[in-house]
């Protein structure tokens, strides 16, 4: 919890900055560039996370991989990170920078897993509910998980709307298991 509360604050401070530079866009392409090379190279983010290695190493390694690819300002951010010894909070700091991102679009980015997979119209109306529903723009990302049995659930944020007959025949069972019929 504490780890989330202060990747918020690099975040957002990284983020009124660059919003100051007009450059949220390149900032959040800098840094999701950062988290895939991360995930790809984990012998990057052991050193990384290191405390056996000096900081003074670290930004020279972050210097010579990521000068040529990412913003001075997403450099100098790094290399604040590093000094201030938070490397280990730079997928979380990623994640929460794209939210504030999406928030100053109003884009609410949703994850919608079905049983079997949505058409064109279902998803279409799906995305016109939803965005009368939030206010928002909404990004829809759709998955399949034939263990749903059918229905759908809806993940938005930190809410998760689950009308999946899986989780119906759950609620069913629990409430036979209590001694309950209705």
């Amino acid at each position: 919890m504490a780890e989330l509360s202060v990747a918020r604050r690099y975040a957002r401070a990284l983020f009124e900055t660059a919003r100051k530079n007009q450059s949220v866009q390149q900032v959040e392409d800098d840094l999701k560039g950062v988290d895939q090379a991360l995930r790809a190279i984990p012998q990057l983010q052991k050193v990384l996370r290191a405390p056996t290695i000096a900081g003074p190493r670290k930004r020279e390694l972050v210097d010579k991989i990521f000068a040529a690819r990412v913003s001075p300002l997403t450099l100098r951010f790094l290399t604040l990170v590093i000094d201030r010894r938070r490397e280990g909070i730079l997928a979380v700091i990623y994640h929460e920078f794209r939210r504030l991102a999406d928030e100053a679009r109003n884009l609410l980015p949703v994850e919608v897993t079905s049983a079997v997979p949505l058409s064109d119209p279902e998803r279409d109306a799906l995305v016109q509910a939803l965005g009368a529903r939030t206010g928002k723009t909404v990004q829809l990302q759709a998955s399949v998980d034939a263990s749903l049995l059918g229905g759908i659930m809806v993940r938005m944020g930190d809410t998760i709307i689950d009308g999946s007959v899986r989780a119906k025949l759950r609620q069913l069972r629990q409430h036979l298991l209590a001694g309950r019929t209705g």
